[in-house]
C-alpha cells in the first residue's frame, strides 16, 4: 500500500504517537507531515509505504488553516480584536517559543489571512491561514503586546492543511474499523491526490522511461503543463495519469524551449515501470 490518510488527530497524543497507530493498523511503514503538538487537534495527513514517504518534504510545506479559541484577562471589544489581527496579516517575524526543538532563530512567516468568528465574554474565536513553520501560541503572545492585555490560547485546532481539509479526516477508531471490514479505499487517498497542490507535467512515454530509471526530464518530453512552474519549484511528473516521479524545476517554465540541458531535475521516483 503507498497511500495517504488524513487523520483528524484527537487533543491529547503526540503526532508520532498516532503515526505509529496508524502504522500498526496499516502495517506499513508511516510518516506524518506537519507535526501537531499533543494538546492540539485536527488534519494530520499521514503518508503510508516505502514510495508515499518520498513524498514528505512536498507534503510538509503546504500551507495550514486554524480555529484558535482565545481568552483575554479583560473583555475587547471586536474592533479591537479585528484592528489586532489585521497587524499580523502579511509578513511577520517569529522567533520560535522556548518549547520548541528547533533552533530559537527570529525568521520571516507568512499569515494570509485572519478572520474574527466570534467574541463571547473574554473569549474570542478567530481563524488564520498561514506559512508552515508558524507558531499559533506565538502570534497569542505577539497579540497580547498590541492588545494591552494578557491572551492564553485555550484551544487550537487545524482545519487544513495544503487541499485536505477537515472534511476529508477520519478519526482512528473510525479507520481502524474500516480496516477490519476491508474498506481501506474509502479512508485512503492515492499518490497522485497527494501531490495535487503541486505544478504538474505531462510527459511522454519515452521521458517516463527515462525518469523511472532516474533521468532528469528535458523540454523536448513535455506534452503539457498545468500550474505556475518557477525556477526550483517541485513540480509532478505524470505520465498516462500516473504519477512518475517529484522533481524540482531547472529555470522558469518561460525558459524550458531555450534550455539547452534539463528543464526538471529528478528528486524523488515514484515508480520504476511505466504504464503502456
Amino acid at each position: 500500500m503507498n497511500s495517504l490518510v488524513i487523520i483528524d488527530k484527537p487533543a491529547g497524543p503526540a503526532s508520532n504517537q498516532v503515526t505509529q497507530w496508524v502504522k500498526e493498523i496499516f502495517n506499513e511503514k508511516s510518516t506524518h507531515c506537519g507535526t501537531l503538538d499533543p494538546q492540539v487537534s485536527g488534519v494530520l495527513p499521514v503518508l503510508m509505504g516505502n514510495k508515499a514517504i518520498k513524498l514528505q518534504p512536498y507534503l510538509m510545506t503546504s500551507d495550514k488553516e486554524y480555529i484558535v479559541l482565545a481568552r483575554s484577562e479583560k473583555p475587547l471589544q471586536e474592533t479591537d480584536i479585528q484592528g489586532a489581527l489585521r497587524e499580523f496579516t502579511g509578513k511577520i517575524y517569529q522567533t520560535p517559543p522556548e518549547i520548541s526543538a528547533v533552533a530559537k532563530k527570529t525568521r520571516i512567516r507568512q499569515i494570509y489571512e485572519t478572520e474574527l468568528i466570534e467574541t463571547q465574554g473574554n473569549y474570542f474565536l478567530f481563524r488564520a491561514v498561514c506559512q508552515h513553520g508558524t507558531y499559533i501560541r506565538k502570534l497569542i503572545e505577539d497579540l497580547s503586546h498590541v492588545l494591552g492585555t494578557k491572551v492564553t490560547m485555550e484551544e487550537l485546532r487545524r482545519t487544513r492543511t495544503g487541499a485536505f481539509t477537515e472534511q476529508q479526516a477520519y478519526t482512528l477508531t473510525k479507520i481502524n474499523d474500516l480496516h477490519a471490514l476491508g474498506r481501506d479505499s474509502l479512508v485512503t487517498l492515492t499518490l497522485e491526490q497527494a501531490v495535487q497542490k503541486l505544478p504538474r507535467i505531462d510527459i511522454n512515454t519515452k521521458a517516463a522511461e527515462n525518469i523511472a530509471k532516474g533521468a532528469d526530464l528535458y523540454n523536448i518530453g513535455i506534452m503539457a503543463k498545468k500550474g505556475s512552474i518557477q525556477k526550483g519549484t517541485p513540480v509532478a511528473l505524470f505520465h498516462d495519469q500516473q504519477l512518475i516521479a517529484v522533481g524540482d524545476a531547472l529555470c522558469d517554465e518561460t525558459q524550458f524551449s531555450k534550455q539547452k540541458g534539463a528543464v526538471i531535475k529528478t528528486k524523488k521516483v515514484l515508480q520504476e515501470k511505466v504504464n503502456e
